[in-house]
């Protein structure tokens, strides 16, 4: 397991009552279900995210279907470029995955590129029209996809908060063994899942 004290890492808890969040202008991208969806320019990212403790039953209160499309659910903000969620909450979905919390995830990266996990959101309260709460983490981390890649496994993130949703700390584990087995078992046996667990972003001198 590799611990990072990762700069700049900050909880940001908004809560927002009798109005509709701006999150909901736009959808997450879906995930990667099949080669099809890849194309060529394009590799697999595969990873998992996990909170420190795990969400406790009664912990979220969701209401509606758009509620209930919450739970267990950390929307994993991640493409080619870097969020600040120090400076500003997300304000819309754009650039996001929706990712169940302990199981892999599977989404798309431009090969040659530098893929960022900026950091994300999960809620607690969804019941419009009353009150919405949801809990931003912020953790700049990054991994290089190189040019020939097929698939690259970039560990486990795992979020550590305390009672009161601030985050504590963020580690990344190497579960590599059992992704590999998850992502041949989706994706065949034909394909290489490189390993390239991902590293903090420190920022520019």
């Amino acid at each position: 397991m590799t611990r990072f004290l990762v700069p700049g890492i900050v909880a940001a808890v908004v809560s927002i009552c009798g109005c509709t969040p701006t999150l909901w202008s736009t959808r997450p991208e879906q995930q990667v279900t099949g080669l099809m969806n890849v194309a060529p320019d394009k590799a697999i990212i595969v990873g998992r995210v996990e909170l420190h403790p795990p969400l406790q039953e009664g912990e979220q209160t969701l209401k509606s279907s758009r509620g209930e499309d919450l739970r267990n659910v950390f929307i994993l903000y991640g493409g080619e470029r870097l969020r600040d969620f120090t400076k500003s909450r997300p304000a819309t979905f754009e650039g996001s995955y929706s990712t169940t919390l302990e199981k892999e995830f599977f989404i798309k990266a431009g090969k040659g590129s530098t893929f960022f996990v900026s950091g994300g959101t999960f809620y607690t309260e969804y019941d419009l029209p009353y009150h919405i709460t949801y809990h931003t983490f912020s953790s700049p981390l990054q991994v290089e996809v190189m040019p020939d890649d097929e698939a690259v496994y970039i560990g486990t993130i795992q979020y550590y908060r305390d009672e009161n949703n601030n985050l504590k700390d963020v580690m990344i584990r190497d579960d590599y063994q059992w992704a590999d087995s998850q992502f041949k078992e989706r994706f065949g046996t034909s394909k290489t899942l490189r390993k390239a667990l991902l590293t903090p972003v420190f920022p520019a001198k």
